[in-house]
């Protein structure tokens, strides 16, 4: 890469102090930056660091006079080290569009235009994928299902029949959308399968980590709404609901027919237990498990989840256990 300061200002805005033709040949941290990088920091607590950087060039949040290279002045830093890092990896990293002679595609699917399908995609009758989608090599999309435009879809990924995928959606490798949800009638001790002959959909601007498994409903759909952002190794069970702009973090384990409001915060490895409803705004910390619904706004943590303050209580109460235990156990004696 190589860009000059102007080019990159162009991109992010802000005000330049120094010279506009300082060349830049690479990004990285405010640690790690050396001669030639581009780098940000987001306030005055990186100052330090800044002064002592090697970089060519940095991303400020206000002139730092002190600082003896070249500066842009932006009012947010770190969303305009972002655009540039979109623009770079745009430049840099876009596939060719076009189809991969191994690709098996049906000639009843809808192929948009500029699509990028790799080797070995398997797409089948009465798909729609729209334009600018690129579908990394090994994917399999199932019939009836449709793509929309401006998506990315990685190595892969398998994607059942009668899907439907929101526009600028991104799934990373090794997914799988609309498998059969857990669904099972037990009669005389033995497990009778019920079909899952419903379906999973997903709103515009999702982002799907890897190894993630969203089920499909038995008869209705698994829904996940616009904006949400899902993390590795997750899973969504049969018709779930999550609302627009929420947040799973890596492990999160959600079980059947949950309802998840908007704007909730789920942290890593939680569990959430069956049929519950999670109001809007609700942050659930890292490691939870959740037995029952929760008022929009709450923010819980522990197994079972509880108030955040309640189960601060009990971890410092854990804590002094052994030593009430000792104090107990001296009572006793002496009593």
């Amino acid at each position: 890469m190589e860009y000059t300061l102007k080019q990159i200002q162009a991109i992010t805005g802000g005000k330049i102090i120094g010279s506009r033709d300082v060349v830049v040949t690479g990004i990285a941290s405010i640690e790690t930056a050396k001669e030639g990088d581009i780098t940000f920091i987001k306030n005055d607590t990186l100052i330090p660091q800044a002064l002592v950087s090697k970089a060519a060039a940095i991303v400020v949040h206000r002139e730092i006079h002190e600082l003896k290279k070249p500066q842009i002045v932006v009012e947010n830093p770190f969303l305009a080290f972002i655009r540039f890092i979109e623009n770079f990896q745009k430049e840099n990293f876009s596939r060719p569009a076009g189809i991969h002679p191994t690709a098996v595609i049906s000639k009843e699917a809808i192929i948009g235009k500029g699509v990028s399908i790799g080797a070995h995609v398997v797409i089948e009758d009465h798909v729609n994928i729209g334009n600018n989608v690129v579908i990394y090599p090994n994917v399999f999309i199932g019939m009836k299902s449709r793509v929309g435009d401006d998506s990315t879809i990685y190595a892969n990924v398998a994607i059942r029949e009668c899907v439907i995928i929101g526009k600028r959606a991104v799934i990373h490798c090794n997914s799988v959308i609309g498998d059969d949800g857990f669904g099972y009638l037990q009669i005389n001790g033995r497990h009778k399968k019920i079909p899952q002959i419903g379906t999973v959909e997903i709103g515009d601007d999702v982002e799907i980590g890897s190894m993630v498994t969203i089920c499909r409903s038995a008869l209705d759909k698994t829904v996940i709404g616009n904006g949400v952002k899902i993390d590795n190794h997750s899973h969504i069970a049969h018709n779930v609901l999550i609302g627009d702009n929420t947040m799973l973090v890596a492990y999160a384990k959600i079980a059947g027919s949950t309802k998840i409001g908007k704007n909730v915060m789920i942290a890593e490895d939680v569990g959430i237990t069956d049929h519950v409803l999670i109001g809007d705004n609700c942050v659930i910390g890292g490691g939870s498990n959740v037995y029952k619904s929760l008022e929009p706004g709450s923010i819980v943590w522990g197994s079972p989840a509880k108030p955040i303050n309640t189960e601060k209580r009990i971890q410092v109460l854990i804590k002094k256990l052994p030593e009430m235990y000792e104090a107990i156990k001296k009572f006793i004696k002496t009593s």
